[in-house]
């Protein structure tokens, strides 16, 4: 199975005016893994992309959001006042740390 990149230029169309025309938009984008941007009036309305592509994007914005509340933190006060346990660190299995 190839991969589809990621970083396809969205096809741009105007806002369908029928359900078939819905369905069509629909099917290429779930065929070729290509976004596109509805446009209504000529001005870009909205996305329409891959539910693998949503997903990716779900997981890059949880991971930046928690990436800034570690920033926030910190780390040494938390490790005073609540030290991970020492059971973590028994053991022979691989440690993240």
């Amino acid at each position: 199975m190839t991969r589809q990149p990621l970083l396809i230029e969205p096809e741009r169309v105007d806002e369908p005016q029928k359900v078939q025309e819905y369905a069509e938009v629909l099917s290429r984008v779930a065929s070729k893994h290509q976004p596109v941007i509805v446009r209504r009036g000529g001005a870009d309305l909205a996305a329409v992309i891959a539910l693998e592509h949503l997903a990716l994007l779900q997981e890059f914005l949880a991971r930046q959001e928690a990436e800034g509340i570690a920033s926030e933190m910190d780390w040494t006060q938390l490790a005073k006042v609540s030290p991970p346990p020492q059971q973590w660190f028994e053991g022979d299995e691989p440690k993240p740390f």
